[in-house]
Parts: C-alpha cells; structure tokens; sequence
C-alpha cells in the first residue's frame, strides 16, 4: 500500500517539475555548451561571474512571466499584442525568428561535424558531415510529423540527464581550487581573445544570451498557459523555476569549468567542433570523442527539437490558435527549416562562429523582451494584487540596465565578427 502511495507521489512529483525540465533541455543545449566552452577556452574562469549572475536573472525572470500568463491567463506574445501594440509583437517574432534559423544551422553544423569526426573510428575514411546532417535533420523532422509535446518532455528529460552527467562527471577529474572559482566571481570584461573567430563581447553577449534566453522565457508562457497553472499554483512553480535554474547553473558551470582546466591550459580557442574534444579527456581518455560525440549529440537534439517548433509555436501563440504543429502549415515551416539547416551544414558554414553569433543576438533582442514584461506587469488593472512592487521595480530595472549593456555589447561584436569575416 505505501509503496503504491510513494510511487503515485514520486509520478506526481515527476510530472510538476517537467515544465522546468523541458526549459533546461532546451536551454542548455549545443548552443549553450557552445558558448560555455568558448568562454572557458578563451577566458578560463573569469566568465563564471557572468554565468552566475545570468541563472539568477533566468530564476526571477522565469517566475515573472509564470506569474503574468497564470494572472491575466495570457501568454506573453498575446499580452504584447493586445495591451501595448500587434506591430511589437510582430517586430519580436521576425528577429526571433532569425536568429532560430541561424541557431539551426549551427546547431546541426556542430552535430554533424563532431559526428563525422567520431565515424573515423568505424571507418578509415569516415562519413561526410552532410550525410549525417540529411540523415539527423529528418530523422527528427519525421519525429515532429506526428509527435507531441508529452512525448518531447519525456524525451528530453533523457537527454538532459545524459549530457548533463557527462559534462558534471568530467569536472570534477581536474576541479580547480576554492581560490580559483572564487577569482571567476568577480566581474570583469575580458579585452583580447586572440587566434578566436570570435572577439570578446559577443562571447560574452554569446554566454548571457543563451542563459537569459527570451526564446526560454516566451515557451515558458506559453508552457504554464498549456499546463493550466494558476495563481493559486505559485508555490509549485516556484520550486519548477528553482530547480530548472539551478540545474542550468550546475551544468552550464560544468562546461565553462571543464573547458577552462582543459582547453584553456592547451592555448586551444575553440573556433572548430573538434577542438572541443579535449572536454572529456580527463573523464574518458581515448574514448573521449566517443563520450563527447554522445554528449554533444544529445545536447544538440535536446536543442534542435525545440528550436523547430520555436516559429511555428510564435505563430500560433500570436494567432492564439490551439497548440497544434501538425497543421499543414506548420509542417511546411517546418519542412523549411530542415531544409534550409542541412544546406547550410553543405555549404560549410562554420558552426561554430555561426552559433555564437545567433546566441549573442538574443542578448540584443533581450532588453526589448524585459521592457515589455516591465509594462505589462506594472498594469494594475491586469495584474491586480500581483502588479509589481517596489522591489520588483529595482530589480526589473537592474535587469534591464544589464540586459541593455549586454545588448550593446552584443551590437558591436556582431558587427565586428561579420566585417571581419567578409
């Protein structure tokens, strides 16, 4: 009988916290471990302040936009449209929705790359990354024809608990001393990242980008609107959003800590997939590629999955349509994208680079996002009792400040890193 009781509480346990395990299944994905491992790389550990300060953000910005959809039960792209202006909510959704497709190319560049590095093991001559880009990309586009949004949370809570253990488990071989994690807490702007496709600031917006995603924050609206939380269910999405930015912490610190005891003390600057391969060495030692390859496969799934639903999901959020991506329409979109992320895989464009870039434009897209939540929670004739208080207030507007600072950051490096590659 109290097994029964214990097994039906552990299912409902399981079941609250699936929305925070989706968000970090998307969140730290190829592209976060990207970026992680480009600032360790680059910078050793005088990022881990940012990554830090990042998750925090992550927390009580997630719980602002929970709060938001589970007062006025609006989404948060609904909310833009009706109470401040459509034109807004259409400007977010086009920007949005360019970096995704950069993202994806990106994404399946470093998948498919890793993996043709990994089938020199099987075969003298491996399998071009082309071949495994066509043969990923709709695998998983046939996987989206039928499937579900149940089906996605289960299969990512397993990917993420793959990847996850692989990336702890190796930082802890070589883990640095107490005074050198401390010295990464202190904030400061690294300057010089020579022999890196990428200069500082957009690793930078790069690393904040993909942390304080609003690609994050708009799905997790749109996720409590699905889940029917209420106001009344605050305390449970409370614990959700604590354990989803937590873990994102541990796992996003692991990469930077694992890249800054390993790649940074080999001068390597990480500007190809392979070079990422060293990460786990200290864990698996000749079958690091091996280890790495199924690290980075599900860290690239438990992205790319998501990261096709993205657009169609804004579009049915700003239609305020039943959440059905198996329409025709959304299927063509889909269809689409596939497409245009294996031509850009045979068209070897450098993931990598390209990767950072996509991340450090969601740090420019960010302040747009956060000044719009500002408004809309402020609204006492929405909001309510739940409107922002005077702490909300300072802390909403420290966020933006950084967000801003970011974003510019982000602006000028983006430019930069574009020039310099034309």
């Amino acid at each position: 009988m109290l097994s029964g009781y214990m097994k039906n509480k552990v299912k409902i346990f399981i079941a609250s916290i699936m929305p925070g395990i989706f968000i970090i299944g998307y969140n730290v994905g190829t592209g976060s471990v990207t970026s992680m491992s480009k600032a360790g790389a680059n910078f050793g550990f005088d990022l881990l302040w940012a990554v830090l300060l990042s998750c925090m953000i992550t927390y009580y910005l997630i719980l602002k936009f929970s709060k938001y959809t589970m007062v006025t039960r609006q989404t948060f792209i609904q909310g833009v449209k009706k109470q401040i202006h459509p034109a807004l909510a259409i400007g977010m959704i086009i920007p949005l929705s360019l970096v995704i497709i950069a993202a994806l190319i990106g994404l399946l560049g470093v998948v498919s790359n890793i993996l043709e590095a990994w089938s020199t093991t099987i075969s003298d001559s491996g399998f071009s990354a082309i071949w495994w880009a066509i043969v990923i990309a709709w695998l998983l586009y046939l996987l989206l024809w039928n499937g579900s949004y149940a089906q996605f949370e289960k299969f990512l809570a397993i990917l993420v608990a793959i990847m996850g253990s692989a990336f702890i488990a190796t930082m802890f071989i070589n883990f640095p001393s107490i005074k050198e994690l401390a010295s990464g807490l202190i904030p400061k702007i690294p300057e010089i990242a020579q022999g890196s496709d990428n200069n500082p600031m957009v690793i930078v917006a790069g690393l904040v980008g993909t942390t304080v995603s609003v690609f994050t924050l708009i799905i997790r609206s749109q996720i409590i609107k699905e889940t029917g939380w209420k106001i009344q269910d605050a305390a449970k999405q409370k614990r959700d959003a604590l354990i989803s930015a937590t873990m994102m912490f541990v796992i996003s610190a692991a990469v930077l800590i694992t890249a800054a005891t390993t790649l940074h003390l080999q001068g390597i600057k990480m500007n190809s997939v392979v070079e990422m391969i060293p990460l786990l060495e200290p864990i698996a030692g000749k079958a690091a590629l091996s280890v790495f390859t199924l690290g980075i496969l599900a860290a690239g799934l438990s992205s790319h999955l998501p990261n096709l639903l993205i657009i169609p999901w804004l579009i049915i959020d700003y239609r305020e349509e039943p959440r059905d991506t198996r329409t025709p329409r959304n299927r063509s979109i889909m269809g689409i994208l596939t497409l245009i992320s294996t031509l850009g895989v045979a068209f070897s464009i450098k993931p990598v680079f390209l990767l950072l870039l996509s991340q450090a434009s969601i740090a420019i897209i960010l302040p747009v996002s956060i000044g719009s939540l500002f408004y809309l929670t402020s609204n006492k004739k929405l909001m309510g009792t739940s409107s922002n208080k005077a702490l909300d207030i300072i802390i909403l507007s420290l966020i933006m400040a950084f967000s801003m600072y970011v974003s510019v950051l982000g602006i000028k490096g983006v430019f930069i890193d574009i020039f310099h590659h034309l």
